[in-house]
């Protein structure tokens, strides 16, 4: 499988952070749950269920 930064994300894309201010967030695994434009989406931790808004350019795509 390709991964990519940024990459072509939508709701339901799985996603890995690659970057966060929170040390403990860095490789965990999420799924977009909202778009709000090209920049930003709302992803939800699939450990833990919490969700955030990160900028694209900080996560990894995974799986489309």
């Amino acid at each position: 499988h390709k991964t990519a930064s940024g990459g072509k994300m939508k709701v339901g894309t799985l996603v890995r952070i690659r970057q966060s201010f929170s040390q403990s967030k860095v490789g965990k695994l999420a799924i977009i749950v909202d778009k709000w434009n090209p920049w930003n989406v709302v992803i939800s931790i699939v450990d833990t269920g919490q969700q955030f808004e990160y900028d694209v350019r900080k996560l990894e795509v995974l799986c489309e």
